[in-house]
């Protein structure tokens, strides 16, 4: 009898373990994340040549991960009990100071092939743009960067200096926008989100004052920032997600123009009067409130009385910015490179605008895969 009792631990181990299988073998794939808003791994295609050179394994790894039962469930047992033994980070996420959660990066994490193709593919479509139009460009810091204050003591993070160092050796000076000084100049404000990697609309106001500046535009500066509207007071963000803990929910405000404006999305695919799609306000990811998350292709018409075009080649920081952008010109084309399969010169031939902007988060901008392959 008793030993039995010795083998109850490892049989109810392994109880759990065959339980655990089960409902993994159960359970239907999911192919998108509405927590973490992202795409899942699905089970990799196996071949000879992938097992070789460890690409399936890697995936696989992956898959198991991302289609984990009741996995939500098990992050939140994960960072309860880290957070009980001390611990100030947990699955990539620091719990940094007045509740922020800040995602840690390291410089393993980053491809470095991949991060010089993509600066060479920016230096080229700038070189090329400029022949037509005054190009600007925009890298967007990090949470992480920008509110170092914010860090645990001691905690260690990948430094952006080095990023933008390469930068203006491959670009000239006059046109990158000082985004980066402006942010760490309001870092005590309500800049970023505690729960999400974004800057929040007040960051991006930052964001587009320094751009302003840099255009020599500074006599359009206004100061909406009492006019924005608070829309939600319940946003739990992709960086909470990533530990599913968090001590304060985030607001999210939008800036409303002073008259209506028409958005084309997807060359017709529909057409309206708003920045906004409120729905989302009630659903988790509540960021794609600004135009319904990213879209391939926007034409945004009806702003200023001069007519000048912008062309605005972005990732998702770019969304509560274009608010702002919208009222300085007469036409504002906005391309995310990530869902359209044409390339950036292409974009300039067609619309031909006088002004173009290039806004990224450097983080998205250093693993962007797509970038690269379409200058």
């Amino acid at each position: 009898m008793k030993r039995f009792f010795r083998l109850v631990p490892s049989l109810v181990f392994f109880a759990m373990l065959l339980a655990i299988m089960a409902a993994g073998i159960a359970k239907k794939d999911k192919t998108y994340s509405s927590a973490e808003n992202r795409m899942l791994q699905e089970f990799p295609k196996f071949s000879v040549k992938r097992l070789l050179n460890g690409k399936f394994q890697k995936k696989y790894e992956t898959y198991l991960s991302d289609q984990f039962p009741q996995r939500d469930s098990w992050v939140k047992f994960q960072t309860t009990t880290e957070r009980a033994f001390g611990k100030k980070e947990s699955n990539g996420v620091f719990f940094g100071k007045d509740g922020f959660l800040l995602e840690k990066h390291t410089k393993e994490e980053f491809d470095k092939k991949l991060v010089n193709k993509n600066v060479r593919a920016l230096g080229k479509f700038v070189k090329q743009a400029s022949k037509s139009a005054e190009v600007k460009v925009m890298m967007v810091p990090s949470k992480t960067y920008t509110l170092d204050h914010c860090l645990p003591a001691f905690a260690e993070t990948y430094d952006e200096a080095v990023f933008y160092n390469q930068l203006e050796k491959e670009l000239p000076k006059s046109v990158l926008v000082p985004v980066c000084d402006m942010l760490k100049n309001h870092k005590k404000e309500y800049i970023f989100y505690k729960t999400d990697h974004h800057w929040t609309t007040f960051g991006a106001w930052y964001g587009y004052v320094s751009y302003l500046e840099s255009c020599k535009m500074d006599d359009k500066i206004a100061e909406p920032k009492k006019d924005l509207k608070k829309v939600s007071d319940s946003f739990l963000g992709t960086t909470y997600s990533k530990v599913n803990m968090y001590s304060q929910k985030d607001k999210i405000y939008i800036y409303e123009p002073g008259h209506e404006m028409e958005v084309v999305y997807n060359l017709g695919e529909k057409t309206g009067k708003t920045f906004y799609e409120k729905k989302y306000l009630k659903k988790k990811d509540k960021y794609s409130v600004f135009f319904g998350g990213n879209q391939a292709l926007l034409e945004i018409s009806g702003g200023a009385k001069k007519k000048e075009t912008l062309l605005v080649v972005k990732d998702s920081f770019a969304n509560c910015m274009l608010p702002f952008l919208a009222e300085d010109y007469g036409k504002v084309v906005v391309a995310d490179m990530r869902h359209l399969n044409i390339s950036m010169s292409m974009l300039i031939r067609k619309f031909r605008p006088e002004k173009v902007l290039v806004l990224y988060n450097t983080i998205q901008f250093m693993q962007d895969k797509e970038f690269a392959l379409k200058p």
